[in-house]
């Protein structure tokens, strides 16, 4: 219902901004048809599709481009019916240009808005100034049952901001694609070690495999995958059958000897490092960064709105280049190590051929795929992670988890940034360890002015490339951004 008001008035919005003033009155008066059968064709294709089944709050970047598709749906069907009743004689030719756009803008404006708050009311209940000592953990499941169906109900219901399912597999090869409780069966158990390649790709490691079938019960050479990953990883697989006590289903000896080995969860501090304490209690920095995000909100939004045209030319490039799905998602951690999902245009090729096996980097890279990147237009879908509260235009690039080093960690007590200080300094041709230094330089620097420097460094950056700032590096080498490791503690990540 919300959605519809929000189409009406988006409606609404479109006439007064195309039409005369003087004559506002009589335009809406004139345009009330049109205005009722837009509306009207919104109710059923929104009510067809299903767009009001996600809640606003958990609304993701496929509720979003379903709003777009549906949009242009809904309006094309609009301007037929009014055809068909008055040959669109009252309706400029530009209002429903002005109308698809402002209802897009209002029903993605209203979703992101929602899960802002969502997320922040999340965060300040469990207190802004601590942190969760429990670890983030990923898992696959092992299995398409009930048993699995109950592992992932209790999950979501009582380890949501602890355990993050990766995904499912399955023992048939026809289940892959399908979902249970929204997760994906990823593949095969056979195929376990190509699925955990593919999962490294989208910056997710997995700690820990939970088996919700009988050890007796597996197929031999699904339990032969299960035992080799176990071997030569740190994953940890764990049957459910065992742990709720039930005997006849003991598991392997190669798996029992292992199982005290490791604690789930443990991998992941380690790899995602350690948080530190920078400057929580500067009230001025706080205030900063409150100041910040209000401008990140207001920036992202317009950038949005400003750039959709050229995200739409690029959507299409990206397709006919390499396919779909057009955006590309890695895990990443961001504030105080907390995961979230970052999201570019897609720049290469699917890493497997059609034999599953592995292709390489540079054969999976185009001409397309290098321009993107070389002007960073293979970014522009960051700003939605800006806008949902994920990152900040500026701040530190965030980085896969096995490349946040713990002596560095201090660049995870801001939001990460589309741009930052170290890819004005020398971006990709610059070492890891002096990307970190200068990123922890900044943690500690960070102004106002500092930012706008950050601004205007990054257009130049797009226009020449790359270029070393060596009086920058060794600014930070001089240990200028490391102080804080002297005086600040270590408390772990969540």
């Amino acid at each position: 219902m919300t959605d519809l008001v929000l189409v009406a008035l988006a409606t609404i919005v479109a006439v007064m901004l195309r039409g005369n003033f003087d004559t506002l009155s009589d335009t809406l008066t004139n345009l009330t048809p049109y205005t009722l059968i837009s509306v009207g064709c919104a109710s059923v294709v929104f009510i067809a599709a299903g767009l009001d089944r996600t809640p606003w709050k958990y609304s993701s970047v496929a509720d979003h481009l379903q709003v777009i598709v549906l949009t242009t749906l809904a309006m094309l069907l609009a301007l037929v019916l009014t055809f068909a009743l008055n040959r669109l004689e009252p309706v400029a030719r530009s209002l429903p240009v002005f109308q698809g756009g402002l209802i897009i803008s209002f029903l993605i404006g209203a979703r992101s808005a929602a899960r802002f708050w969502h997320t922040r009311r999340i965060h300040n209940n469990n207190g802004k100034d601590q942190i969760n000592e429990q670890p983030h953990e990923t898992v696959l499941v092992v299995g398409v049952n009930s048993v699995a169906e109950l592992f992932l109900l209790s999950a979501k219901e009582f380890g949501s901001q602890r355990v993050q399912v990766a995904g499912i597999l399955a023992e048939e090869s026809h289940m892959r694609g399908r979902t249970i409780q929204q997760n994906p069966v990823l593949g095969t158990v056979v195929e376990l070690p190509d699925i955990l390649q593919s999962l490294e790709v989208h910056g997710v490691a997995v700690d820990s495999i939970v088996v919700a079938i009988a050890a007796d019960r597996l197929q031999p050479r699904s339990l032969a995958s299960l035992i080799d990953v176990e071997k030569s990883s740190d994953i940890v697989v764990q049957f459910l059958s065992e742990r709720l006590g039930f005997e006849g289903s003991q598991m392997p000896s190669v798996l029992a000897d292992k199982k005290g080995d490791s604690v789930p969860g443990q991998k992941a501090v380690a790899r995602v490092g350690r948080l530190i304490d920078v400057g929580r209690t500067d009230s001025a920095r706080r205030s900063f960064q409150h100041g910040k995000r209000i401008v990140d909100v207001i920036a992202a939004a317009v950038s949005i709105v400003m750039l959709a045209p050229l995200a739409l030319l690029i959507t299409f490039v990206v397709a006919f280049d390499v396919g779909f799905p057009v955006i590309f998602w890695q895990q990443r951690p961001g504030l105080y190590g907390r995961p979230f999902k970052l999201f570019k245009f897609r720049t290469m090729r699917a890493p497997h051929d059609k034999k599953r096996r592995r292709i390489a980097d540079a054969q999976r890279s185009s001409v397309v795929g290098q321009i993107l990147r070389r002007i960073r237009l293979d970014e522009l879908p960051q700003l939605y992670n800006v806008l949902v509260g994920d990152m900040s235009l500026i701040g530190p690039r965030p980085l896969l988890p096995r490349d946040q080093a713990p002596d560095y960690a201090a660049r995870l007590s801001v939001r990460p940034g589309i741009t930052g200080w170290a890819q004005v300094n020398g971006g990709r041709i610059i070492s890891t360890s002096d990307k970190l230094m200068l990123d922890v330089w900044y943690v500690q620097n960070a102004s106002l002015l500092l930012d706008l420097t950050i601004i205007l460094r990054t257009v130049k950056m797009i226009l020449v490339g790359d270029r070393i700032n060596i009086e920058a590096v060794n600014q930070a080498r001089s240990g200028l951004g490391l102080k804080t490791l002297l005086r600040t503690k270590l408390v772990p990540a969540e």
